[in-house]
């Protein structure tokens, strides 16, 4: 494991935003990124499998062996997490740390560095609130459905106005180590588990509104004349809004990337920027954040775990960056601020119930690689203008378009 992530990490220091490849450079560390059945093969090496990595059915044999002990079925798709890369579902995941004797603490660390895919245990949902307290006291993964038996349906109520954070259901059951104060609790508290990612969803609000808002950072960095990636050009630039107003959310959202909006049109995409995201990592691709998920969390509509983390990932490195840029009007960083963005990146995902950055995380990656440029914001966008440029260099003539492209 330690191996990986030190491949990985030594490659924010290799590749330089001047260089003439520089597109081609950032693509092929995509090729470092373990797939789960590397990630997999390693997790079991460090849990006491001493066979050939190499060898699908020793790993098999070695992993049913696990679940058998824990009387469990182990999951039929097995062999196929590693003839054929499969991925895992979210319960197989669960599955796994029961399996393997993970506590809460080993789960958390099981979801950052080898499913990397979505947050770890969500006690604002009612089964991973048992989850939590089974795998924190050692019960197994039986246990855990003869509480959920026990347990009436959670159903919506409008009966309080009291937001309970997940945060606070986590520290509840934290110092709880029977199952009947468990019962009693969730029992009581039956109500509660109707919501969901109220924590992060106000997070995002509110670094949007920070972000997008009337007099917010975009607006800001127009204002005070920082340089942008498309030079002294003006077309593509979204417009100005009328004063005490914020950027429309479609305006804003290209701004952030600094992406010419005249050429994204060239894209013929309905308002998304999906087409440049091809030569990145299908990680990264999956869930990226877009208009229409953010509009969807800014309405308090259900999404999924994977695209709520990533753009608290996206406004929390944004808003870090923009607002010391705009304390010293340019935007270099200086010594200490990558270790100071990344832990209050941290901060705001752990607070919300998410696990923190992961350099072995092909989305993460984008954001620890900026962070350790000389220019971060310069050098994220930068990122984004080439992915476009390349973008249109692929998409088919439209006889309509005059638009020029990003520099």
């Amino acid at each position: 494991m330690l191996e990986y992530t030190d491949i990985v990490q030594k490659t924010l220091d290799f590749i330089s935003p001047d260089d003439d490849n520089f597109l081609d450079e950032l693509i092929g560390v995509t090729r470092l990124f373990r797939p789960f059945s590397e990630a997999m093969t390693d997790f079991i090496c460090e849990h006491g499998y001493t066979g050939d990595p190499a060898d699908t059915d020793a790993k098999l044999a070695f992993i049913r062996k696990k679940f058998s002990a824990s009387d469990m079925a182990p999951p039929r798709e097995i062999r196929k997490w590693f003839t054929e890369n499969q991925p895992i579902r979210r319960e197989t995941a669960f599955q796994i740390c029961f399996a393997f004797g993970l506590d809460d603490a080993g789960t958390d660390d099981f979801f950052r560095r080898y499913y990397a895919h979505e947050r770890s245990l969500n006690c604002h949902q009612l089964r991973e609130a048992v989850y939590y307290f089974c795998l924190k006291n050692r019960l197994s993964y039986q246990e855990s459905f003869e509480i959920l038996g026990q347990l009436p349906k959670p159903v919506k109520s409008n009966a309080s106005d009291e937001v309970v954070y997940t945060g606070q259901i986590r520290d509840d059951l934290k110092g709880m180590t029977t199952r009947e104060e468990l019962i009693q609790y969730l029992t009581e508290h039956i109500d509660m588990f109707s919501a969901f990612n109220v924590t992060a969803y106000e997070s995002i609000r509110r670094m949007w509104t920070k972000t997008a808002g009337p007099g917010g950072l975009l607006l800001q960095e127009r204002e005070k004349g920082l340089p942008h990636t498309f030079g002294d050009e003006e077309s593509g630039i979204p417009p100005l809004p009328a004063p005490g107003e914020g950027l429309r959310t479609w305006d804003a959202y290209l701004w952030l990337f600094q992406l010419n909006k005249d050429s994204v049109r060239e894209l013929f995409t309905d308002r998304t920027i999906r087409p440049i995201l091809a030569r990145l990592h299908e990680q990264v691709a999956q869930s990226f954040p877009d208009r229409q998920i953010l509009e969807d969390i800014l309405s308090g509509n259900h999404v999924s775990y994977e695209s709520v983390r990533k753009w608290l990932v996206l406004l929390s490195f944004y808003t870090f960056w923009a607002g010391k840029a705009l304390d010293r009007g340019n935007y270099e960083a200086q010594r200490g601020d990558m270790d100071r963005c990344l832990f209050q990146m941290n901060d705001i995902l752990t607070q919300a119930g998410y696990p923190e950055l992961y350099v072995g995380n092909p989305y993460d990656w984008i954001f620890f690689y900026a962070s350790n440029s000389a220019d971060p914001l310069v050098t994220f966008r930068l990122l984004w203008c080439e992915l476009l440029n390349a973008a249109l260099e692929d998409a088919p003539e439209n006889p309509d378009a005059h638009a020029p492209g990003v520099r």
